[in-house]
C-alpha cells in the first residue's frame, strides 16, 4: 500500500522516503539453508517467512565449541525446514548453545522452544519480552478479539459482527520458552569473538534489545533500524495510552552514540553502513507524519479518520490494525506535547482536535 509516508506492508512497516545513500556491503544474501561470513566469528543466516517480507536474517555466532543464535524466525514449517538444512549445512556438527532473542515478536522468537530443545540451548532475552509474550499467549482468543474490537472502535473503525481483525496470531509462536537469562541494558555478551554491549530500545516494542561490539563497529540492530522500511511503532490494544513514539525517537538518539562507520546488521534487508543518517532519515520521517496529523486537526477527527494524511489507501484486516496503532501512537505523542487534545464521546468514540488554532488542512 503506498501513502505519503511510504508504503506499509502486511507487517505493518513502511517504506518511507530515504533521502540518504546508504552503503550496502557487496555480498550478496545467503541462500537459505547456506551461511555468509559477516566478520569474524559472525555468520548471516536468513530463514524465509511465509509473508509478503519474506525473511527475516538471523545471526550465528561462535560461542565455545557451539553457537551462539540471534533469533530464529516463525513456528512454521517453512521456517523449521530452513532449520533442518542449516542443521545440516551451516552449523558444522556443533549445536546452538545460546538463543538470543532481540524481541518478542513471533519472526524473532517463534522457534526458540523448538530449537532449544532440539540442541539443548538456553534462551537470553529482555525480562519484560518474555513476560509480555507469555501474557499475550495466556489471553483467552475471545478476550483478545474483544479488546481489539474495543480499540478500533474507540479510533472510529465500525466493527461488525464476525469481523476479524486478526490481532490473533499465536499460531506464529512455538510456545512460551523457559527463560534462562535476562539481558538488561548496558550488559556485555561475550560471542562471536568479541564483546557486545547490550542496548535496549523501544517503541516498536518494549525490551528491544540491540547488540553492539564497539572494538569493531558492529550493531545487531533487530528491527529497530532497517535500510530500507521503517519498523511499526504502534499503540497496542492492551496499552491504548502508551506513548511508544516518544520511546522509540528516544532510542533512535541513544543509537548516536555507536559510531558513524558502524556496519548495521537488520533483521530484514541487508547490512549496511549509513547508520547516523538512516536515523536521521527515520526521525524525520516521523516528524513529517506529526506534521501532517497538526494540520488536519483543525476539528475533531477519528484515528480512522486521520489514516489519508498518513497513508493515501486505507487498509483492511490486520494491515488496517497496524495503520491505527500507528496513527494512535503519533496522536498520543502530540497530546502528551499539548498540542493536541482527546476527546471522547458518550459511545466511547475518541477524536482529537487541535489545543490551539492552527493551519487549515489543504
Amino acid at each position: 500500500m503506498s501513502g505519503r509516508g511510504g508504503a506499509l506492508t502486511p507487517e505493518g512497516e513502511r517504506y518511507p522516503p530515504a533521502p540518504h545513500k546508504l552503503d550496502f556491503l557487496p555480498l550478496e544474501p545467503p541462500a537459505f539453508g547456506g551461511a555468509q561470513p559477516i566478520a569474524d566469528g559472525v555468520r548471516w543466516l536468513r530463514i524465509p517467512l511465509p509473508m509478503e517480507l519474506n525473511h527475516i536474517n538471523v545471526w550465528l555466532m561462535d560461542d565455545g565449541d557451539g553457537w551462539l543464535l540471534v533469533d530464529t524466525g516463525m513456528a512454521q514449517d517453512v521456517c523449521r525446514q530452513a532449520w533442518l538444512e542449516l542443521e545440516q549445512h551451516a552449523l558444522g556438527g556443533r549445536p546452538l548453545r545460546r538463543i538470543f532473542v532481540t524481541h518478542d515478536h513471533p519472526d524473532h522468537m517463534g522457534l526458540a522452544p523448538w530449537l532449544a530443545e532440539r540442541h539443548g540451548a538456553t534462551v537470553w532475552m529482555s525480562e519484560h519480552a518474555h513476560r509480555s509474550s507469555g501474557e499475550f499467549l495466556r489471553t483467552e482468543p475471545r478476550a483478545l478479539e474483544a479488546r481489539v474490537h474495543a480499540f478500533l472502535h474507540r479510533h472510529g473503525v465500525e466493527v461488525r459482527e464476525g469481523d476479524s481483525a486478526r490481532g490473533d496470531h499465536r499460531a506464529w509462536f512455538g510456545g512460551w520458552p523457559a527463560l534462562e537469562r535476562a539481558p538488561a541494558d548496558g550488559d556485555v555478551v561475550e560471542a562471536g569473538r568479541g564483546r557486545w554491549q547490550v542496548i535496549e530500545t523501544g517503541g516498536h516494542c518494549r525490551g528491544h534489545l540491540c547488540l553492539y561490539d564497539a572494538e569493531r563497529s558492529l550493531l545487531v540492530s533487530g528491527d529497530q533500524v532497517l535500510p530500507t522500511i521503517s519498523p511499526n511503532v504502534s499503540v497496542l490494544s492492551s496499552t491504548p495510552d502508551a506513548d511508544p513514539l516518544r520511546d522509540f525517537l528516544a532510542s533512535l538518539e541513544r543509537l548516536r552514540a555507536c559510531a558513524p562507520s558502524t556496519l548495521v546488521l537488520p533483521s530484514h534487508g541487508r547490512p549496511f553502513r549509513g547508520l547516523h543518517a538512516r536515523l536521521a532519515d527515520l526521525e524525520a520521517h516521523h516528524h513529517q507524519q506529526l506534521g501532517a496529523l497538526r494540520t488536519h486537526c483543525t476539528e475533531p477527527r477519528t484515528a480512522f479518520e486521520l489514516l489519508p494524511s498518513m497513508f493515501r489507501l486505507v487498509p483492511r484486516g490486520f494491515h488496517r490494525l497496524l495503520a491505527i496503532g500507528e496513527a494512535v501512537a503519533h496522536l498520543n505523542y502530540l497530546c502528551a506535547e499539548g498540542d493536541l487534545v482527546r476527546v471522547v464521546d458518550a459511545s466511547g468514540v475518541a477524536r482529537f482536535v487541535a489545543s490551539r488554532p492552527g493551519p487549515v488542512a489543504g
